[in-house]
């Protein structure tokens, strides 16, 4: 079987998993993104397509004309998920870039011979153009389309329209979007569990709690105050991760006897990568599990906390190095049993052979 994934941006490293995972088990895959990644991940085909976002004139000019998805982080109204209904000038806009673009576009679908894959997966269901004119001529082939939504993407921007009508399988690793829309097949964050050594919990004597701040509406404000406060009476320092390459952030978090995912929930439910590769490591990991979605999941290592409560859980975590590492066996182990990448990937297998394709 040969799989083909499109991304505008490799995000959080999932692609690269895919794609090893993919090959291991022996199917052709390869992942064709847009502009490379901000935090370094590994490109495989990269088309450097003009006027993407990675540039800051594109930024601006979207501030001015659309939707600002840095300001307004989430569309979702009365838990209804967006569509991208743009306005004129940011529809024309579009339009332009999209043909500016076609011809490397083309080029490539030629050269690397796209359309004799087997199945198409869309990350952040977008296709290369806004009109899905590739997708829809691999769809008109008979073949599966799959979009793949991380959380901002469809809070923020919402479905494309011309992606949302010819595709056959939503996946997406947030909770509360899989909540809102019942199209929307949960999958969890794949994680190469050979790539991270766990650690016992053992703290030197200053203990470093960590926060990977690229969203600070994750709650980054209410870490530095709790960790502020908390310095006060015990010796604890706060491990800031931002504007780091992947491997970087990994090395800062590896440093770390705690670490803090998200508090609020406003960026969606529960923990992400982060957490996910801070459990892996054999730390404890707070973050704020709604109780909707701890039905979902079940039994779990997670440590609850929200704004209100930071402060009071870290205190007690930093008092308590017994059930810290409690905590840290149970949150690897967990990782293993939900989140590591051949386990993801079997599901992703079981969704294919309900669409009709056959493994190597």
């Amino acid at each position: 079987m040969k799989i083909l994934y499109l991304a505008p941006e490799h995000v959080s490293g999932t692609l690269s998993l895919f794609k090893r995972e993919h090959e291991r088990r022996g199917d052709t895959c390869r992942f064709i993104t847009f502009w490379h990644s901000r935090w370094d991940f590994p490109d495989d085909i990269c088309l450097n397509l003009h006027g993407m976002p990675n540039h800051g004139w594109v930024r601006g000019l979207r501030k001015l004309v659309a939707h600002d998805p840095h300001a307004i982080p989430s569309r979702v109204v009365e838990d209804r998920l967006p569509h991208w209904t743009p306005n004129p000038v940011a529809r024309a806009l579009h339009a332009l870039r999209d043909e500016r673009n076609w011809r490397k576009i083309n080029a490539a679908i030629r050269q690397h011979e796209l359309f004799a894959f087997d199945v198409l997966h869309l990350d952040g269901g977008a296709d290369f153009t806004r009109d899905a004119r590739f997708a829809r001529t691999f769809k008109s082939l008979g073949k599966p389309i799959i979009a793949y939504y991380h959380g901002s993407d469809l809070r923020s921007r919402g479905y494309i329209p011309a992606v949302d009508r010819i595709t056959d399988l939503r996946l997406t690793p947030e909770w509360d979007l899989a909540a809102i829309d019942r199209r929307l097949c949960y999958q969890y964050l794949p994680l190469d569990l050979s790539r991270f050594k766990a650690k016992p919990y053992a703290p030197g004597t200053v203990l470093r709690i960590g926060h990977a701040a690229r969203n600070p509406q994750k709650g980054t404000a209410h870490v530095q105050r709790a960790v502020a406060e908390l310095s006060r009476t015990h010796r604890v320092e706060l491990v800031l991760i931002q504007n780091m390459t992947h491997d970087q952030a990994l090395a800062a978090k590896e440093s770390c006897d705690l670490f803090v995912d998200q508090l609020t929930n406003e960026g969606g439910w529960g923990y992400g990568m982060s957490g996910v590769e801070a459990l892996a490591m054999g730390i404890p990991v707070v973050t704020n599990v709604p109780a909707a979605m701890s039905q979902l999941i079940g039994d779990h290592p997670f440590v609850q906390a929200d704004p209100a409560s930071i402060s009071d859980v870290l205190r007690a975590l930093v008092d308590n190095p017994a059930r810290c590492a409690d905590l840290a066996a149970r949150g690897r182990a967990w990782v293993d049993e939900r989140h590591e990448v051949r386990r993801v990937v079997d599901t992703l297998y079981a969704h294919y052979q309900k669409l009709g394709l056959a493994a190597a």
